[in-house]
Parts: C-alpha cells; sequence; structure tokens
C-alpha cells in the first residue's frame, strides 16, 4: 500500500495541504497514521481525498458529505444514504468541474468589498460560502461564483443586489430540479411499480442510470431554454427602454 505525506497526499489529489486540514477537521477524512511528528496517509485517505474533492466540485457542501459518511458509518440501508446525497447519481453523470477552494475573510473582501455579517450570512446561506471553524475561514465550493460577483460589483452592480438577483433564479431552478426529479421517480416507478428499491447493486445502478440521463438531458435542455428565453428578454427591455426614452424625448 503506498504510503504519503501530507504535501504528497494534496498533489495526488490535486488540492491544497490547508484543504487537507480543513476536511479532517470537518470530519470528511479520516485522520492518518502518526510516525513520530510525521502523518502519514495511505491510499484511503486518497481515495476518500478525490471522492470529496469531485463532490465539493459537483455541487455537494461539506454538510451533504459529512451527512453521506454518517449515515454510512451508522449502517444505515444504501438506498436510504443515497437519497440523503445521491452519490450513484454522480458517480456516473458528471457535469460540471468547478474547482472548491479555501479562502480568508480578507481575501473575500479583497473581492467583493467590505462584508458585514448580514451579507455574510447571505452567502452561506446561497451556498457560495460556507464556514470554517471559528468563521475566518471559509470553503468556496465553486471560486468561479465569488469571481462572478466580483465581476458584477467591479461594474458598479451592489453585492445585495447581485445575491438577490441569484436568489430569484435559485427559486425557479430549485422548481425546475423538483420536477425533473418528480419525472424520474415516476419512471422508476412506471417500470418497477412503486414502492420498488433496488435489491443490489445492479439494480441501484440501473436506477442511477435513469435519472442520470434525464439530468444530463434536462440540463441541456434548460440551458437552451435559458439562452432562447434571455434573447427575447433582452429584446423585450431594450424595445421598453427605446419607448421610454422616446417619450421622454417628446415631453
Amino acid at each position: 500500500m503506498a504510503e504519503y505525506r501530507i504535501d504528497d497526499l494534496a498533489r495526488e489529489a490535486g488540492t491544497t495541504t490547508r484543504n487537507v486540514r480543513v476536511y479532517q477537521e470537518n470530519g470528511l477524512l479520516t485522520r492518518p497514521q502518526r510516525r513520530g511528528r510525521v502523518s502519514i496517509y495511505t491510499d484511503r485517505h486518497l481515495r476518500q481525498l478525490q471522492a470529496i474533492t469531485r463532490l465539493l466540485g459537483e455541487g455537494f457542501t461539506v454538510k451533504h458529505i459529512l451527512k453521506f459518511l454518517t449515515g454510512l458509518q451508522r449502517g444505515q440501508p444504501l438506498v436510504e444514504v443515497l437519497n440523503l446525497a445521491d452519490l450513484e447519481e454522480l458517480v456516473t453523470s458528471p457535469w460540471s468541474q468547478p474547482e472548491s477552494r479555501t479562502m480568508s475573510l480578507a481575501q473575500l473582501q479583497d473581492q467583493l468589498g467590505e462584508l458585514p455579517p448580514a451579507i455574510l450570512r447571505r452567502l452561506c446561506s446561497s451556498g457560495a460560502i460556507e464556514p470554517i471553524g471559528d468563521g475566518t475561514d471559509y470553503l468556496v465550493p465553486d471560486h468561479r461564483a465569488i469571481d462572478d460577483y466580483a465581476a458584477l460589483i467591479s461594474r458598479g452592480m451592489p453585492l445585495t443586489e447581485a445575491l438577490k438577483a441569484a436568489a430569484a433564479t435559485d427559486r425557479k431552478l430549485d422548481a425546475a430540479a423538483r420536477t425533473i426529479v418528480g419525472h424520474g421517480r415516476a419512471e422508476i416507478a412506471r417500470q418497477r411499480g412503486d414502492g420498488w428499491y433496488p435489491a443490489d447493486d445492479a439494480e441501484i445502478a440501473w436506477a442511477a442510470d435513469i435519472i442520470a440521463v434525464m439530468r444530463r438531458v434536462a440540463a441541456r435542455s434548460a440551458h437552451a431554454s435559458l439562452d432562447r428565453a434571455l434573447e427575447v428578454a433582452v429584446r423585450a427591455e431594450l424595445q421598453r427602454y427605446n419607448e421610454a426614452a422616446a417619450a421622454k424625448g417628446t415631453d
């Protein structure tokens, strides 16, 4: 079995030593063996770390992953654990690979400006950041969200307005996601009957495959629909703007 020191482990997993320590502190990564003052990690730690990184990259939060792992450790049936976090779907249907990172409050404020407690709470509730430890450091599941907010701020849009727009969009997407998942559940019930549960790995994989394909189809369809809707909405807003400007010019 291969052995790693923390620097080697982080490099193999494509993350940082700081993230490794954060995951350990949050109970996601098992503690290493100790040889004197040296921490020794194994292939098991590497697999755990790779899974954590992938889950975070797919949009799962630290709390989701911890809940999933806790369920396994308590001996819950796999189907119940999968209901907490659809790991099988994640493995069979990866579609997004954002980069997670740990940022200090000072680093966040360098990009977003002053962050009073109320704004920090809104960022946390939106899933853009997650507090770590005493709250001076934050896990950012997808650093692109922070970059996007910073880009809007640089163009004169207050962060509060950007968060408001993102929250409104999230609510619409939550409803769409529930519709998609509902159709997936209905299709499984249609093929296997109401109340069916997978009895083995092959049946779990079969159910996950249906949901995974529906997820891909829905994601691509939603992306194309959003592009079309944005084009229509921009034209409509431009027309209203021009009409208002013309009316003002005749006053």
